[in-house]
């Protein structure tokens, strides 16, 4: 019993000695989906993820001043080229498409949006859209402000809140807001109305890399492809992110 008991020990103790640790910066819109996968992964080798970063400003900061070192960067893919010289070369993964969507209050009223002019018509009877704020470095919150600021949204207000826009109306900051919908779809206490008209021409296409910082390399290239791999795909759809179209 007691050699079974020191050949476990040394089992484990090589377990623990083998896992590693990596760090990935990640804005709030991929994280609900994202860390699904980082949990399969970590249940399967014994690795941890830790997630900084909470939006695409912050983490644009973090990797550019190299603040605090990390292994993954998940970031826009249109902006993927400012990065050029902190990542890992041929590293780079395509993660996904995010869409917009329109949030209520659960049990809230959930209009017909599915064309340019019927949310133009819904905007404008609300009154107000919410969207993330753009001061604290919301890529989305811009998005939609950008869009809410055009002619034909002349008289809606576009409101400012502080954290996850789902977040946001569930706790009854305004009746209807906009953004990411993968952030919507995480709320706990709001739901999803309907994407936004493809009209509109609002998303955004996710990429993920490995830093050059890193302190393991090959762990995060290994989470990269188990993210990146086709099973891991309904995961990504489930939590609002859709293949990118080519």
């Amino acid at each position: 019993m007691r050699l079974d008991l020191a050949a476990l020990f040394v089992v484990l103790s090589s377990f623990a000695a083998q896992a590693a640790e990596i760090t990935v910066y990640s804005p709030q819109i991929v994280n609900g989906p994202l860390r699904k996968l980082a949990e399969a992964w970590t249940a399967q080798t014994g690795n941890k993820v830790t997630f900084a970063g909470f939006n695409v400003g912050r983490v644009r900061t973090a990797v550019t001043t190299d603040v605090t070192p990390a292994d993954v960067m998940v970031a826009p893919t249109n902006g993927f080229a400012d990065y050029a010289d902190k990542q890992k070369s041929g590293s780079a993964q395509p993660l996904g498409r995010i869409i917009f969507g329109v949030v209520v209050k659960k049990g809230g009223a959930k209009p017909d949006i599915s064309t340019r002019e019927k949310f133009i018509a819904f905007a404008k009877k609300a009154g107000v859209i919410a969207h993330a704020d753009p001061k604290n470095g919301s890529l989305t919150g811009t998005m939609v402000a950008q869009m809410l600021g055009r002619p034909e949204f002349a008289g809606v207000e576009a409101r400012p809140i502080n954290g996850m826009i789902g977040d946001a109306i569930g706790r009854g900051d305004a009746e209807f807001g906009g953004g990411a919908i993968t952030e919507i779809l995480m709320a706990k206490d709001a739901e999803l109305v309907a994407p936004f008209p493809d009209e509109l021409g609002l998303h955004v296409d996710m990429s993920a890399a490995v830093l050059k910082v890193s302190a393991a390399p090959s762990d995060a290239e290994a989470f990269l492809r188990y993210v990146t791999r086709p099973e891991a795909a309904p995961i990504w759809k489930e939590g609002g992110v859709v293949e990118t179209p080519r």
